[in-house]
């Protein structure tokens, strides 16, 4: 994932409660009680190995927490179905080659991911599932993100396969997302590596930018889904988080959007980004504007403003980031932006 180009990359639908009623187990006749006692050992002998037990060995299953309960999962997936492109990306950033992907466009799929997103097979595009697919392709997990869409679709999919969705929230981090699908994918080692990549790229990226970040304010923008209207991101956003951690001041516009919330306001209204040295929006994966935000640029009001005067609008496609890639990738956005300047 706030309006988007699609279901597959929001970040401001409105969550879906759901829950899922764990199955029953089945009463066990008299004549089977010792077989169920030796299999509830070996579970919980499986159980231990896969918490580190003294014989070493990895369990075959694994019991994660989801959006709709804790689901078992099998310790080292093989074939996964990823339904949401927040997953993929992260799946992507750990190493694993999903079998199947969310069909999100080519022009929103970031530029690190493009050629493994294109070789994967597609089996949704937005709300629309196609779920005879993801059975041909034999999952032994589906990973996702509990979007509203996808809660909904959420029994048709465990019937096919296990399935664990991180818990979806507007005001949640988009880290949280990153760290569920470690934890569903048993990768959380890896996902350790490139959270400290990424808190050393911002720590280089503060270190030589210096008052160059800091010297200025920064409103973030997006736009297009609205008739006639962008959108104006809070200090919050995916990409808010991300200048906060690099130490910048936010403008008035962006500072005055409640955590969680972005405001819709006219193309007209492009007065309300006066007093942002630099304004930061989403771009399509080859550098054009993503949403048609190329409208308000157009507008005369807009061209008068300072940060557009000074050629201080910087684009990133990585605006929705799913990744702790994606997260470097707005950085390495800003850094760009920022080279030349001398604050």
């Amino acid at each position: 994932m706030t309006a988007v180009p699609s279901p597959a990359r929001t970040s401001a639908q409105r969550p879906a409660s759901a829950s899922r009623h764990p199955r029953r187990p089945r009463l066990l006749r008299p004549v089977v009680a010792a077989a169920a006692l030796a299999l509830v050992l070996t579970a919980c002998d499986s159980s231990s190995s896969a918490s580190g037990g003294s014989d070493g060995k990895a369990a075959a299953t694994r019991v994660v927490s989801t959006a709709h309960g804790k689901v078992t999962v099998p310790a080292h997936p093989l074939r996964i179905v990823s339904v949401h492109s927040w997953s993929t990306e992260s799946l992507f950033d750990l190493g694993i080659k999903p079998v199947g992907v969310e069909n999100s466009g080519a022009n929103y799929v970031p530029p690190r991911y493009l050629k493994r997103w294109k070789a994967a097979a597609k089996v949704t595009t937005g709300a629309d599932i196609d779920y005879e697919k993801i059975a041909e392709l034999k999952p032994d997990l589906i990973v996702g993100v509990d979007v509203p869409y996808l809660s909904k679709a959420y029994k048709r999919l465990s019937a096919i396969a296990p399935t664990a969705f991180a818990s979806f929230s507007e005001s949640s981090s988009w880290s949280a997302y990153p760290q569920d699908t470690a934890e569903f994918v048993n990768g959380t080692a890896q996902l350790a590596r490139l959270k400290q990549k990424y808190d050393d790229r911002i720590a280089t990226a503060r270190k030589t930018l210096g008052s160059k970040l800091t010297g200025s304010s920064w409103d973030v923008i997006q736009g297009g889904f609205d008739s006639g209207n962008y959108w104006i991101y809070s200090s919050a956003s995916p990409v808010g988080d991300i200048l906060s951690r690099l130490g910048v001041r936010f403008a008035s516009a962006t500072a005055s959007v409640g955590k969680g919330d972005t405001k819709s306001v006219s193309y007209e209204r492009a007065d309300l980004l006066k007093d942002a040295g630099y304004i930061v929006y989403y771009t399509n994966n080859d550098g054009t504007p993503a949403n048609d935000i190329q409208k308000l640029f157009a507008l005369r009001t807009f061209k008068e403003l300072p940060a557009a005067k000074k050629n201080r609008v910087v684009g990133t496609p990585d605006f929705l980031p799913g990744s702790y890639s994606d997260a470097m990738g707005v950085v390495d956005s800003i850094e760009k932006a920022l080279g030349g300047q001398t604050g």
